[in-house]
């Protein structure tokens, strides 16, 4: 007899659940709900009480970073938004229209939020539609508990200012602020998620994105959610196509003092060099916007323009400097100069290797000590004595050792600073 009771309770437990979800929505409960809605004005904010402000929950999901330039400091996105708000004014009983769970309703017959992008370039509106189609075919949607939801895509072009400091391994702080049209008394933003909801976008060639922190911002006037995004450049192109040609290019120019002043090529070399520093200075300009901040490499590639006016300058001199040596022609304070330094140079040069050959020998004949002195009274009276050709040789030789030595330690310290405060900026 209980086991009799027992299986009619679940025989009827079985037929209510089976009837209770056999009672479905129909098209004139959709009809009349619908109508319902339509009797309420689009104009009227979702509350029973009008002094009660619409909290609006805000989720971002960037799509895809379509451009940057960094020229205009404009941003182009694209992004979905999805609203959520509580409607006071829309919602029913299911019971009433058999379970119906769902309503959507097209934007123009009801209440939307007028959402602005503080900081876009030309249209601000959040909504930007195709066409009238594309505007009767959106759609918000509530369910029975007057919860409303409605996403929008839209394509914007924001306003970034660039950050080149560290190009080109530059990264920019860029947002898309949210702004409210009405007072901050009627309509509030809530961000839904603390980050950017990205895991459906797509990658781009140039820029890595990654999320910040998604920040809000309440005022006595307005509402506000700012949705940060970093973006960092892909370094490999610009590194490998102007940063490494710059630097060997530095150091090819350098090979100016080795050729021989009497090849003739030595002033076209710097000259063809220091063109193509001008060229590439006027590529970086066309990269980079006109801002008082600085890149480094910019001013590292100033620097070698500098560098190359002077080496240029220096293989010009030394020919002139030539031709008049070869005429025996020392007049000038700077060829006198030279001169004397070169001397100077080669007596302790020549010093230098008598007292290391004196250190390696166990005693020093007399005969080597007379030699030695009978260098210094030459080298002394070469010095008022008239020049020899082998000793204007040698001061055109010693000022082409002095200026690669000199030009190749500051080339050398610019890499090493500029490499130093990459590594660390990376």
């Amino acid at each position: 007899m209980l086991f009799k009771l027992k299986m009619l309770f679940v025989c009827a437990g079985s037929i209510i659940y089976l009837v209770s979800f056999s009672v479905c929505a129909t098209f004139d409960d959709v009809t009349n709900l619908e109508q319902r809605f339509k009797n309420i004005s689009p104009n009227i904010r979702p509350r029973l009480n009008q002094t009660d402000f619409v909290e609006i929950a805000v989720l971002m999901t960037l799509e895809s970073i379509k451009d940057y330039d960094e020229v205009s400091g404009t941003l182009t996105v694209v992004a979905t938004y999805v609203l959520y708000w509580d409607d006071e004014l829309r919602n029913w009983n299911k019971s009433e229209y058999r379970n119906l769970p769902i309503m959507r309703t097209p934007i123009i017959e009801t209440w939307i939020p007028k959402i602005l992008i503080r900081n876009m370039v030309s249209k601000r509106s959040v909504f930007l539609f195709d066409n009238d189609v594309d505007t009767r075919t959106t759609f918000v949607r509530y369910n029975s508990s007057g919860q409303a939801t409605f996403v929008v895509e839209s394509l914007h072009e924001c306003s970034c200012s660039a950050e080149v400091m560290y190009f080109p391994f530059d990264s920019h702080a860029c947002a898309i602020e949210l702004l409210t049209v009405e007072h901050s008394d009627e309509i509030r933003f809530r961000p839904l998620l603390k980050e950017i909801h990205m895991p459906y976008t797509r990658s781009n060639a140039e820029w890595s994105v990654k999320s910040d922190i998604v920040e809000s911002e309440l005022s006595e006037y307005f509402s506000l959610v700012k949705f940060n995004i970093i973006l960092s450049r892909k370094p490999k192109f610009l590194f490998l196509n102007l940063v490494v040609p710059v630097v060997f290019l530095s150091f090819v120019n350098l090979l100016v003092f080795c050729l021989p002043v009497a090849s003739g090529e030595r002033a076209s070399m710097a000259f063809t060099v220091l063109l193509t520093f001008v060229v590439f200075i006027s590529m970086v300009t066309n990269i980079l916007p006109a801002s008082n901040v600085i890149s480094l490499f910019n001013v590292f590639l100033q620097i070698q323009l500098f560098c190359s006016i002077l080496i240029t300058f220096c293989a010009v001199w030394s020919i002139s400097q030539y031709h008049k040596f070869e005429e025996k022609n020392t007049s000038g304070v700077m060829a006198r100069i030279l001169i004397k330094a070169s001397r100077l140079y080669r007596k302790r040069c020549k010093i230098k290797q008598n007292q290391t050959r004196a250190s390696n020998e166990k005693r020093i004949p007399d005969d080597e000590n007379e030699n030695t002195q009978q260098v210094e009274a030459n080298v002394n009276e070469n010095s008022i004595n008239e020049l020899t050709s082998n000793e204007l040789r040698y001061s055109l030789y010693f000022f082409d050792e002095v200026c690669f030595k000199l030009f190749t330690f500051v080339l050398v310290l610019q890499l090493i600073i500029y490499s130093i405060i990459v590594l660390y900026r990376c």
